[in-house]
């Protein structure tokens, strides 16, 4: 199960990079890409569930953690984006 955990916060980390990478190419602004980004990993990780249902088994379960770790990391992800447009919002830069 450590693996899983591992596996999650590996993948939020490269998502939160991905989104530093673009908020730095759109000359430091938060753009609706940063939204949707996060609401796709989310997507993709219940569409592995779902395909893992399909499989059965203890391959099926591996790829049901696989989901879960994808769906949680873009929920981290969109948590964190969301947090920073409302700081950003706060301060009175320009998002």
């Amino acid at each position: 199960m450590d693996i899983v955990i591992l596996w999650t916060l590996g993948m939020w980390v490269v998502q939160l990079l991905l989104e530093w990478i673009v908020y730095r190419v759109q000359g430091r602004r938060m753009t609706w890409i940063q939204s949707i980004l996060p609401c796709l990993t989310l997507l993709g990780g219940a569409g592995v569930i779902m395909i893992s249902i399909d499989i059965g088994g203890w391959n099926g379960i591996g790829y049901a953690l696989l989901g879960a770790a994808l769906g949680t990391s873009g929920l981290l992800t969109l948590i964190t984006v969301a947090i920073t447009a409302l700081v950003l919002r706060r301060r009175g830069k320009d998002i």
